[in-house]
């Protein structure tokens, strides 16, 4: 249930004023968040998709943290029983989103140390790595974004049935850079609509006023800087600015979308990737932009409020994303689609509690259902590729909360992501699960 207007906004008031005075004490910021580990260097199989193995030192696998293998598992999660060792040796392409690729970098330096298999990923961005999953170019895909009907007729052309597999989740942030403003900035899905369609142009902005009383006397113009490339991050943000913005809903341009067709106008810059956008963002006073909770506190952005379902400003955090994942959960997950299902119509944006934060997202890892040659190059890789997924899902997970500001998805969806890749096949042939 929503609050009334004259409630919503006094307790919305009582919030910012809080903060204001909060960031006017000069109260130190959270330590950001270390940084990932060095990978090994990213190289995309030609497209005759020739052997690409390298020799590795064998090494014992035991080691490797289970869930999948038989009776131990994280969270309660279980995979089948083993049936054979793993292989090592084995080098996995994967591309898309940048959104997870912190933490994605963590997993395969882990994955490698535990296992001896090497997991390339390129975060190219979400709508790219959907384009070379298409073209049989990577073994696996990420993106923040559900497929929509377009790349799934695409991908069910190219390589068969694709399994959508929630492995991780996060935050998108507002960012920007105004040194003349000392307190917080609260926005909602509405006023970020406003900037980038070109209505609010400068920080005095009476609409940005009346949520921001500090601003009245900043009349610095608003640079909005957007991704010019496919990502999953303007997907999340367009889909909080088309449920609250009438003019971004009813442009037929506009819209949520990976892409949309930004309004061209006089302070409005496009980034091609997430580090040209945080690069962008810090080189102009007045500017702009939006990026995932990790880049954001490790590059020491600064990160905007966003008004809650409630129209109460939240600041991102793992706790706050990962209640807001968890309600719609609970209030969709029997209408929720299987890993093979469409998943276009799921939607982790502005959940309806009381403090949850509006901009969370899951991020889903694509992969056939049935990897063959040319695709993936042998049953030995696609017992590789099965394993390295069962450790995103289990061992993986306990990354999101010691070392990034990344939550779990759900233990239920954890628990199907396991059953589903315990059906793949390799050109229509079982093969075996391994410890």
């Amino acid at each position: 249930m929503r609050l009334v207007p004259e409630r919503r906004a006094e307790r919305a008031r009582r919030g910012r004023l809080s903060r204001e005075r909060l960031a006017m004490s000069g109260a130190p910021a959270s330590a950001p968040p270390p940084p990932p580990p060095s990978v090994p260097p990213v190289v995309h199989r030609r497209r005759d998709r020739g052997p690409i193995y390298i020799g590795l030192l064998a090494v014992a696998v035991a080691a490797i943290v289970v869930g999948v293998g038989a009776g131990t598992s994280w969270y309660g999660l279980k995979t089948a029983s083993s049936t054979t060792s793993c292989p090592t040796g084995v080098t996995l392409q994967g591309a898309g989103a940048s959104f997870p690729s912190s933490i994605v970098s963590q997993w395969t330096t882990n994955y490698h140390t535990a296992t001896a298999n090497t997991v390339n990923y390129d975060p190219n961005s979400a709508g790219e790595g959907i384009t070379e999953l298409t073209d049989k170019s990577v073994d696996f895909a990420l993106t923040d974004e559900p497929l929509n009907s377009s790349q799934s007729s695409d991908l069910d052309k190219a390589v068969g049935t694709v399994l959508t597999l929630p492995v991780t989740g996060g935050a998108v942030v507002p960012i920007y850079y105004l040194p003349s403003y000392p307190y917080t900035l609260n926005l909602t899905g509405t006023e970020l609509a406003g900037i980038y369609l070109g209505d609010i142009t400068t920080w005095d902005n009476p609409t940005l006023v009346a949520n921001n009383p500090g601003l009245a006397k900043v009349t610095t113009s608003i640079t909005a800087v957007h991704r010019s490339d496919p990502a999953g991050m303007t997907y999340v943000l367009t889909t909080l600015m088309t449920e609250q913005n009438e003019s971004w809903r009813t442009n037929p341009s506009l819209g949520t979308s990976l892409s949309p067709d930004w309004p061209a106008f006089a302070g409005a810059e496009g980034a091609d990737g997430g580090s040209a956008m945080l690069t962008d963002v810090k080189a102009v006073s007045g500017a702009i932009g939006y990026t995932d909770l990790y880049d954001a506190q490790a590059k020491g952005e600064t990160i905007a409020y966003v008004d809650d379902a409630l129209g109460v400003p939240v600041l991102a955090t793992p706790a706050d994303t990962a209640a807001a994942i968890n309600e719609i959960y609970n209030a969709t997950k029997s209408s929720l689609p299987s890993p093979t299902g469409d998943w276009a119509g799921v939607s982790w944006v502005n959940a309806s509690g009381a403090g949850d934060y509006p901009l969370a997202t899951l991020v889903y890892l694509l992969v056939p259902l049935n990897p063959g040659a040319g695709h993936t190059a042998s049953s030995v890789d696609a017992t590789a590729l099965r394993q390295w997924i069962a450790w995103a899902a289990t061992s993986g997970q306990t990354y999101s909360r010691t070392s990034f500001p990344f939550v779990s998805p759900p233990a239920g969806l954890l628990s199907e992501d396991l059953s589903a890749i315990a059906g793949m096949t390799y050109d229509g042939a079982s093969f075996p699960s391994c410890s």
